[in-house]
């Protein structure tokens, strides 16, 4: 039997509410709660990031908070990895919308079925998927099906 995604972490209904912030010059937002407009569709291919690449996190594995030390060593050796595979990533801020909780996470450009690989490797609910014109969440340690964002589109 299957089990639901907020089984696997309770923080999942607000995961459509992230706002990502990429650390590129010049910085670019995001929020998954609204459309993508043709300026952000820009924005994001003159960051180098107009075709499809996923967003995921080493931060607090199967939803469950760990210090911030901690976090910080799985951020790092996360990077380390994708910079030793030879993938192209910026790092990117995923918070709620008040800001109040904040994962650091990658925008990294690799295929789709290898971004889920990983972030099975790396204990994580799901990632955040860019098809070239909208996001999804894309279940990792979960199986569900692909949310299309924003919601209510």
């Amino acid at each position: 039997m299957r089990s639901t995604p907020d089984q696997h972490d309770p923080d999942w209904p607000k995961y459509p509410e992230t706002i990502l912030t990429f650390f590129t010059k010049p910085k670019v937002e995001i929020d998954l709660r609204q459309s993508l407009s043709d300026t952000t569709l820009t924005e994001l291919g003159e960051i180098g990031f107009g075709s499809p690449f996923a967003v995921l996190t080493a931060f607090d594995p199967r939803g469950r908070d760990l210090a911030a030390a901690e976090n910080e060593n799985r951020r790092r050796d996360l990077n380390v990895h994708l910079k030793k595979a030879g993938y192209r990533f910026v790092e990117v801020d995923a918070c709620s919308p008040d800001r109040s909780h904040c994962e650091r996470s990658v925008a990294v450009v690799m295929p789709q079925d290898k971004a889920v690989a990983m972030a099975k490797e790396l204990e994580q609910v799901a990632i955040f998927w860019f098809d070239g014109t909208r996001f999804w969440i894309v279940g990792a340690l979960v199986e569900a099906d692909a949310l299309m964002l924003p919601r209510n589109s």
